[in-house]
């Protein structure tokens, strides 16, 4: 299982790298995962969870600071679709992780988090494009990435809402310690921001500009 995970996450940066004009943007955030991998391999946020909120907030930032640099970039649609497909196996990911008790099942696919539907939806846009890339200019696309960012940010709540921080207010009986321990500490601070940031690229313009021409 953390081999799964962590062959996903090493995907899901390949792929936003590859999706960008500038390959060179993965190396920071790839300098960011080894930073929070060697922390949390000490087990630092388990022994100090607190600590962990300072991290999702520095997450947050770079997520927005990055976004308000590259907004305008060129991005190719068909890795950010890639990179949506990648919900697929690190949903089944998670559901293991409820069943380890690692979290709390309102955020696997029996309770709140609907990463199949859009893994699944995603790989519909992706062959569908391939033969119609108007598609991505749809109103219909358009919805999707938006009820994606709606579902990310509620399972996201969730998992902060239910993880061992001075803010957990549900799932005390099996709280979510799995984000505080490698390789999972990165699904809320490099996958979920990456997977969150794609969906603002392709309701973009300048995502889908290279498949129109």
């Amino acid at each position: 299982m953390p081999v799964v995970f962590s062959v996903s996450t090493l995907a899901c940066l390949i792929l936003f790298g590859l999706a960008s004009p500038n390959k060179m943007v993965v190396i920071p955030i790839a300098i960011w995962a080894f930073a929070l991998s060697t922390v949390s391999s000490l087990n630092i946020f388990l022994i100090f969870p607190p600590t962990f909120v300072l991290v999702l907030v520095s997450a947050l930032l770079l997520s927005i600071s990055y976004y308000r640099l590259a907004k305008n970039l060129s991005l190719n649609a068909y890795y950010l679709l890639g990179i949506h497909i990648l919900r697929l196996p690190i949903e089944f990911i998670i559901f293991q992780l409820f069943e380890h008790k690692m979290l709390p099942i309102e955020m696997t696919y029996l309770g709140w988090n609907y990463d199949l539907f859009f893994g699944i939806t995603a790989v519909l846009f992706l062959i569908l494009s391939s033969f119609n890339p108007k598609i991505l200019t749809s109103a219909v696309f358009k919805a999707w990435n938006i009820l994606g960012i709606c579902s990310l940010l509620i399972v996201g709540l969730i998992g902060i809402l239910s993880s061992p921080l001075p803010l957990q207010s549900m799932a005390f009986d099996q709280p979510n310690i799995a984000v505080l321990q490698f390789p999972y500490v990165l699904l809320p601070t490099i996958i979920v921001p990456i997977v969150i940031l794609s969906h603002f690229h392709l309701m973009g313009n300048s995502a889908i500009a290279e498949q129109q021409e």
